[in-house]
Order: structure tokens, then sequence, then C-alpha cells
């Protein structure tokens, strides 16, 4: 009769022999790549990634496409603005006015007070009132030679030239230098056909750099009617030659020059 102790050992090895043999599988061995064979590795598979849509994504997607767009409209705009000007959409655009001022000198004593008032009166046309107030501050202030020049303007603009002509003179001789004057002068002579005095005048502004092109044109012109031709050759040609350096030589007024030069060589 056989051991039982002996039975059971033999038992217990067939069954570690047999977890041995299910912890540790058997390896298999991998064949060698041939001689030549592409070596480059087997890329490893990709797993691809679901996004799972929440609120907030879908709330910041949202936000970015409304500023996309907000900037495409606003190039759009500005292409727009910048198409438009006063000589395609006249209609877009109107003049500004400037606020009036608030005047308060309602009971002017000294010469500058009449003088602001009448200056007010001018800015509203009411020529009649400013008379009165340029002469109310020349009775307390007589050499005053731009209240007499503003006096002459308004009395030419109601027709009354004798009276406008006095006031300018009294200007140029408290103020030797008052050009304007000279310049308000010399016209309204001319038209009285005074040219003896129209020549003073204009003489008067050729020391007067800004108005001596426009005195040489005058000058030649008053001369060649009063029959100087001499005088009227030298200023008619002092006028060409200054033209010529300016753009004064594309007006018709260098034209009409050119052709009393020519008349008065013959």
């Amino acid at each position: 009769m056989r051991n039982p102790w002996s039975l059971i050992g033999t038992i217990l090895l067939i069954s570690c022999a047999a977890c041995h043999s299910k912890e540790a599988p058997e390896k298999t061995a991998t064949p060698a790549p041939a001689k030549g064979a592409n070596m480059s590795p087997t890329p490893l598979p990709t797993t691809q990634t679901n996004t799972v849509s929440t609120p907030s994504s879908r709330k910041q997607a949202n936000a970015a496409q409304r500023k996309s767009s907000a900037s495409q409209g606003g190039q759009k705009e500005k292409k727009e603005a910048e198409s438009i000007t006063y000589a395609t959409h006249p209609e877009r655009f109107v003049k500004a006015e400037p606020a009036p001022e608030k005047f308060e000198i309602t009971d002017p004593k000294t010469p500058e007070e009449h003088f602001s008032v009448a200056v007010d009166a001018d800015n509203h046309k009411q020529w009649d009132k400013a008379i009165e107030e340029y002469k109310k501050a020349l009775e307390l202030k007589p050499d005053w030679a731009v209240a007499h020049f503003r006096l002459a303007t308004d009395y030419n603009k109601e027709g009354r030239t004798d009276d406008a002509i006095a006031q300018w003179e009294l200007a140029t001789r408290y103020d030797p230098q008052f050009y304007g004057a000279y310049n308000k002068l010399a016209g309204a002579y001319r038209l009285q056909g005074n040219l003896k005095k129209a020549v003073d005048a204009y003489s008067a502004l050729l020391n007067y750099p800004p108005a001596r092109l426009g005195a040489h044109y005058q000058l030649g012109f008053s001369y060649a009617e009063l029959g100087d031709r001499q005088k009227a050759r030298e200023h008619l040609e002092s006028y060409r030659v200054m033209a010529l350096k300016s753009k004064e030589q594309e007006t018709p007024r260098f034209q009409n020059a050119l052709r009393e030069l020519q008349k008065l060589e013959k």
C-alpha cells in the first residue's frame, strides 16, 4: 500500500505547475527582418477625441462670431464714409454758423462803446444805426481813422458816394498808411470819372507791396486814358514783369495789359 503523504505531495506539485503556466504565457519569437527591408517604425494607432459641447463653449463661439461680423461691418461703414465727399454728396454737408455773441452795451458813453455798438449794428446789417453810432464815436474821438473808414463804408452801402469819399479822405489824413482807404478812394474816384485823384490814390498804393501789382495795372490804364502814353507804358510794363513771376499771368487782366501795351507801342 502506497504512502498517502507521497500522493498528496504529487498532487501539490501538479497544481503549482499548472499555476505557473497561466501566469507566464509563452513568449513568441519575433522573426528577424530580411536584409534590405524597410526599417521605418510602424505608426501607432491614433485615438479620436470627441469634444463635448457645453453652454460655456457655445457662448464663447457665438461671441467670437459676433465680433467678426462687427469688424466686417465696421470696415464696410468706414469705406462708405470715405467715399462721401462734398462733390458727390453736397446735401450731407451743412455750413456751420458761429453762435452770435451776447451784446450787453445798452447805454454807450465812451467812443469805444459807441464804436462797439456800431460794429454790432453792422453785423446785423443795420446801416442807419451803425452810421449814427460811428458819428457819435467820432464826436468824442475825431482822429479815429478806423471809425472814419467804417463810416465811409456804410455811407457807400447806402449809395452816398460823396459822403463816403469824404470819410475815406479823413481816414488817410489821420493815418497816411491806411492803404485800404486809398484803395477805396481810388475806386470811388474812377467811378466818378476823376482820374487825376484816382491816380494819386493808386500811386499811394505803390508803397504797399501787396497792392503794388494791382496799382501798376490801374495806373497804366488811368494814364492811358489821360493821354500820358509814356507813363502808361511804364506802369503796364512794371505790371507785366511782376505778373510773370506769379499766377497773375494766367488771368484775363494780364491779357488785357498785353493788348494795351501793344496799342501803346504803335
